[in-house]
């Protein structure tokens, strides 16, 4: 199976490998965002051992180095292409490199493109590629856009203004993700029945979007023209499909941890121990794939957590011979702690096993202080709809009135507690919500995260806009001999999960799951009378692929409850699954983002690329002049950087230019000088509307008169 974080990382130090300058050593220079993307795939030593001498940020005050060449691994955005203009001014008798190759993330917007023609960079640049990596890598199978603001665009009545632009943001995403894989995949999408009148859904814009972009990409590029559609499949979702699985506690041990420890951005975790002299300290820790008592317990259920990490440890300390004189046996996680006090050697495991044991004792001290093991019992009815023992629940809200009372009982778990209730019965009359409100004694703005659910779709008013589901007779499941009996904390299965399962075997109904073109021939896929039994996720063993892959992206956030399902049906159903989203959430962030969604956030997001500022005036320059000696008396002018928070999204360029492995490279022609594709799009492709990229500084727009083919050159 292939791993978005090899796969990401193999392009990214191909692309710097593919630079070889004759002094053989070289700089690479990051902006903001591609720290992240890098840094998510790749390890500095990775990068450094490619005759790389230095790292640094574009954003920084830097060194000159006239004597090496640099590579830029950039964010095609206005602030980071003023910045590389920055590094080469006209009135310098020689750039901060002696010569650049630049690297961009994704495609670079024509009007960016003609910035860089008439600025004295153009005279340094050496290469000029679009490596189509705009993602984050978080795990194997999981891949991000970190980009929390999407969910307020996709969903707040106050974005509305913003959305077209940002599903088109979404979809060239995705195009990047795809064309770093290779494939050519069929979309599906989502697709409710209220919108079968012709009202779109946020999965059905997005997926029309992006059947569009993957058109426009596939046809612009002539390794890949002319080849079919079908080389896989994208299934687009949102988050509205399933709000319960945002909502209800999970109890694996990577869900349960990021839902009840302050983990920051899911992988740092910071807390107190004690250190040799005795006095408390603080000890951050970096919780990824890398560290292999995670892997093993990560999607394990709380309970069998202790008894997993118990056996692990005596495994390890059976296995080293050279802790023979401390291989007493531990039996449970309290003297685990004092066993590895002992162990001098081995600091990089014993740290590991310290830190899991840490974090399974602090859940479980939550878990017991906040009732939630009772809690979870009534979530579970409100979720799955039966009881523990398969029936209907009948006496739920009794069961749910004394823990709304409780003061024990956290606000935040009240607040979940009764948006499942809400969900569950369709919607309530006014004054019984507002008589569950007063029962529970949540604030102003929690009751309008309460309320706030209604824009994903949920009826939050009895007799709502929302059409009410319409539901069978209930009777007792009779569950299959073989079929495992789960956790009573853990009956409830995502719909994510269920949706992908039946699109494996085929069954997953074409309605209301519609591709944008004609269906693949082949809708049944080879692995459905092979199906196995769900193993372990955490067995070391690799399934045998069969099928081809399957992409799932969930818009306005993935939990890691649908994470977890994922690799599941990856090992039962043997297929390849790769899994993403604008970004993941917990529970937490969920319903802190619902109460400013009918507003849209209190303050703007914060920009990963800081807004570009003028250098102050550079002082005179003794050192020798570099590639470009010559230049023109007039000063570039500047580009605005007065625009939105997120970089400008670029606009395609369908010909012109050449594809290696999905990576666009800009050709000279036989004199030496770089092409400029067309502005224009190819006949029949999508051109979506957008807002016009922000004004330049200096004049008028110098695209204006631009002409199809215009030719630069570069010394």
């Amino acid at each position: 199976m292939a791993s978005v974080i090899k796969v990401l990382h193999d392009r990214i130090m191909d692309s710097i490998d593919s630079i070889q300058p004759p002094e053989r050593y070289k700089i690479v220079v990051l902006d903001a965002k591609t720290n992240k993307i890098v840094l998510s795939a790749c390890k500095m030593f990775d990068i450094m051992d490619r005759n790389v001498t230095l790292v640094e940020m574009l954003e920084s005050s830097r060194q000159a180095y006239t004597s090496l060449e640099a590579v830029y691994l950039l964010t095609p955005c206005v602030e980071s292409v003023q910045r590389l203009m920055d590094d080469y001014p006209n009135d310098s008798p020689t750039g901060k490199y002696k010569a650049a190759h630049v690297l961009f993330t994704a495609p670079l917007e024509d009007r960016l493109f003609d910035r860089l023609t008439k600025s004295p960079v153009s005279k340094y640049i050496r290469s000029l590629k679009e490596l189509f990596i705009d993602f984050t890598a978080i795990e194997s199978r999981v891949f991000s856009f970190e980009s929390p603001s999407s969910f307020y665009t996709l969903y707040s009545p106050s974005k509305k203004m913003e959305l077209s632009t940002e599903l088109d943001s979404i979809a060239k995403q995705l195009v990047s993700v795809i064309a770093t894989f290779g494939d050519f995949p069929s979309v599906r999408y989502y697709r409710p029945p209220e919108t079968l009148d012709g009202k779109r859904t946020q999965s059905m814009k997005l997926a029309m979007l992006l059947q569009s972009e993957l058109e426009g990409y596939m046809r612009s590029n002539p390794e890949t023209a002319g080849r079919q559609q079908g080389q896989g499949t994208i299934l687009i979702l949102d988050r509205s499909i399933d709000v319960t699985a945002a909502i209800v506690h999970e109890f694996t041990y990577q869900a349960m941890t990021n839902d009840l420890l302050p983990i920051e951005d899911g992988t740092k975790y910071t807390y107190e121990i004690e250190n040799a002299n005795g006095e408390p300290e603080q000890v951050s820790v970096v919780i990824d794939e890398s560290d292999q008592v995670f892997l093993e317990i990560r999607h394990s259920h709380i309970v069998e957590t202790a008894s997993t990490l118990t056996k692990n440890f005596n495994k390890f300390v059976a296995e080293n011979e050279a802790l023979r004189g401390d291989t007493d046996k531990v039996a449970s996680v309290r003297n685990m702690k004092d066993q590895l006090a002992n162990l001098p050697q081995f600091q990089d495991m014993k740290a590991k096993y310290s830190t899991h044991i840490h974090m399974a004792k602090e859940c479980m001290k939550i878990f017991e202080k906040f009732k939630i093991n009772e809690l979870g019992l009534v979530e579970q009815q409100l979720a799955t709809g039966e009881t523990v023992e398969g029936h209907l629940p009948k006496q739920v809200l009794a069961e749910m009135i004394p823990f709304l009372d409780d003061p024990v009982v956290s606000t935040m778990d009240k607040i979940r507690l009764l948006m499942l209730y809400l969900i569950c019965r369709e919607g309530l009359r006014e004054e019984d919500r507002e008589m569950l409100f007063d029962h529970a004694k949540i604030s102003e703005g929690n009751a309008e995260a309460i309320r706030n659910l209604a824009f994903l779709g949920v009826n939050v008013e009895r007799g709502g806009s929302n059409a009410r589901t319409k539901k069978k007779p209930f009777y007792p499941r009779k569950k299959l001999e073989d079929e495992d009996q789960p956790f009573d904390l853990s009956r409830y299965i995502t719909k994510a999960k269920k949706v992908v399962e039946e699109h494996i075997n085929g069954t997953l109904d074409a309605t209301l799951y519609p591709y944008t073109t004609e269906a693949p021939a082949n809708t049944i896929d080879s692995t459905k009378s092979l199906r196995k039994t769900p193993q372990a996720t955490w067995e070391k063993t690799k399934p045998s692929v069969k099928g081809s892959r399957l992409f799932v992206f969930i818009a306005g956030g993935v939990t890691y409850s649908e994470i977890r399902a994922m690799h599941e049906l990856c090992h039962s159903m043997g297929r390849d699954i790769i899994i993403g989203s604008t970004h993941i959430i917990t529970p937490r962030q969920f319903i802190h983002s619902l109460r400013h969604l009918a507003r849209g956030p209190v303050r703007p997001t914060a920009p990963v690329i800081p807004p570009y500022k003028a250098p102050p005036a550079p002082a005179p320059s003794s050192q020798r002049p570099g590639p470009a000696s010559q230049s023109s008396t007039r000063s570039a002018p500047a580009l605005s950087s007065a625009r939105s928070a997120a970089p400008t999204t670029p606009d395609y360029r369908p010909a012109g230019t050449n594809i290696s492995g999905g990576i666009r490279t800009i050709q000279k022609d036989a004199s030496g000088r770089f092409v400029a594709p067309p502005t224009q799009p190819a006949a029949g492709a999508y051109a979506p509307s957008r807002p016009a990229p922000p004004p330049l500084q200096g004049g008028a727009d110098p695209s204006v008169d631009k002409k199809k083919g215009k030719m630069f050159g570069f010394i």
